[in-house]
């Protein structure tokens, strides 16, 4: 193995007298201050999603227009095709300027989106607002680089499903914005967010002394953010360009030829954007395949349960609890309390287990809530229950994956790799809601203008399909990415001796 003391390319920029400190200090009101406001600022991303979704029947009757949806797929678009870029921008020039510069480009999107006079300077903006994807490996990069060591694995796990816990409240806050002062209201309160945790991220965290001096691989950042967009384009407006169309069928064959070149192309250049050769370390892997299942499947399944909680029993028949909006959350509470807990219990639980046994049992958890939905969800009983599996094994699964992908790598390939998380979780979620949705296309039934019921075959179906991903997931770990030994490695290498890390 090669330290950063023999490899220029590894060298750190010097370390700071208070980085120092913050490094090798236990819990300190400062750095309980810095974890919040990591916490915080993951939050961000995950709100104005929540909000967005929300807001849509307000946006699409101010604005009078069909294509609402293209609110929510340009944000995808853009956050998973943007993700390498801000991966390998943060190893050459600091994790902590990277989350902040993301910030100041999603608070662009922010203001387009709150004072948009025509929908496509809204769309504009969610553009923007795709920037707030990097924070998701971002922070816990940051993290692994400046927190103490003994802390990192715990603070990394929270960092990815603490989130949930201030999300609780969410729904309820969002529908106050929206119906006393208008949808935009929501896009001005989390450009507040942004600002006030964005300060408290300066003077509480230090910036990682961490750089990987290297030439931009522009082309390779053309190639992969094409490639992505190539493939992710059509199978968000599959559905409705119809799948067998020239167009769909052109630009998937684009953007699979498109990702082959760059594929070709990375194992020649010496500083890829996405070094396939790390990504391809077992370790790394299935940290990337296990925790973006984890953050896709979440969402497919939440967007599931509100179906199966807000379709009123009379129409869905043999499904359906009739639930408004506002005790819609009575169903996501207890999902995201589970993923909060899960996600607190892997940071406790994962020296002492590793992070891949963790990573199974959340994948096999995902399986066993999905498969609970399919066989009971028409009374609410039976679906807390189910939800409350599904939660913890979405918990576990995202909460593994950062120390999976910290065990497999070295410092300087920390930004770069973490990010492929956040490429992962885009693709997986982008094709994953596409699959259900068309799986209950054939069974929706318009009992009045307006109304779309989908029927309960289609439903079950849907969450069949979801524990079949989840559980072929997990068999591909178990069979074709275990560890060679046993995963001590992995245990040992959650903060990986400096420059170095786990072998392929």
């Amino acid at each position: 193995m090669t330290t950063r003391s023999e490899d220029p390319l590894n060298s750190p920029t010097p370390v700071t007298a208070g980085a120092v400190s913050f490094r090798s200090a236990g819990w300190t009101p400062r750095l309980v201050l810095s974890l919040i406001s990591l916490v915080c600022l993951v939050e961000s991303a995950a709100f104005v999603n929540i909000a967005t979704n929300t807001a849509l029947p307000r946006i699409i009757g101010h604005f009078n227009t069909t294509q609402g949806g293209w609110l929510v797929t340009v944000s995808a678009l853009a956050g998973a095709a943007s993700s390498p870029l801000f991966g390998k921008l943060a190893d050459l020039y600091g994790k902590r300027r990277m989350i902040l510069i993301s910030l100041v480009v999603a608070g662009l999107g922010e203001i387009l989106a709150a004072a948009a006079p025509a929908f496509w300077v809204m769309i504009v903006g969610h553009v923007l607002l795709g920037a707030l994807t990097a924070l998701l490996f971002l922070c816990y990069s940051l993290i692994r680089d400046v927190y103490p060591k003994k802390l990192v694995p715990f603070a990394a796990s929270v960092s990815v499903t603490g989130m949930g816990l201030l999300l609780v409240g969410a729904p309820f806050l969002i529908g106050v914005l929206i119906d006393d002062f208008g949808f935009r209201s929501v896009y001005v309160f989390n450009l507040a967010w942004l600002a006030v945790t964005g300060v408290v991220l300066v003077l509480t965290t230090p910036e990682t002394s961490v750089r990987r001096p290297a030439r931009m691989d522009v082309l390779g950042v053309l190639l992969l953010a094409g490639g992505v967009t190539l493939i992710l384009l059509p199978v968000s407006r599959g559905a409705d360009w119809g799948w067998g169309s020239a167009r769909v069928i052109g630009l998937l064959i684009s953007g699979a030829v498109v990702l082959a070149v760059y594929a070709l192309a990375s194992l020649r250049t010496q500083e890829p954007v996405l070094n396939l050769r790390v990504l391809f370390r077992r370790p790394v892997l299935f940290g990337v395949l296990g925790g973006g299942m984890g953050n896709s499947l979440a969402l497919v399944l939440t967007t599931l349960l509100a179906l199966l909680a807000m379709t009123p029993r009379k129409l869905g028949g043999t499904y359906g609890l009739g639930f408004s909006a506002t005790h819609y959350a009575l169903v996501t509470v207890p999902f995201t309390l589970a993923s909060v807990v899960a996600g607190i219990a892997v940071g406790v639980l994962v020296r002492r287990v590793g992070p891949r046994l963790l990573m199974y049992l959340g994948l096999g958890l995902l399986t066993a809530g999905s498969l609970v939905l399919v066989s009971a969800h028409d009374t609410l009983g039976k679906i807390l229950v189910a939800c409350t599996i599904a939660g913890l094994g979405s918990g576990a699964a995202i909460a593994s994956m950062p120390n999976l992908v910290i065990a497999g790598t070295s410092e300087s390939e920390q930004g770069a790799m973490s990010s492929a998380g956040g490429l992962s979780s885009g693709l997986i979620g982008a094709v994953m809601t596409t699959t259900v949705f068309a799986i209950m296309t054939p069974t929706a039934k318009s009992p009045a203008p307006g109304l779309l019921i989908y029927g309960d075959s289609g439903i079950s179906t849907a969450l069949l399909a979801v524990a079949g991903v989840a559980f072929v997931t997990l068999l591909f770990g178990v069979i074709f990415l275990r560890s060679r030994d046993g995963g001590s490695a992995e245990k040992q290498g959650l903060a990986p001796v400096e420059g170095t890390a786990l072998a392929v």
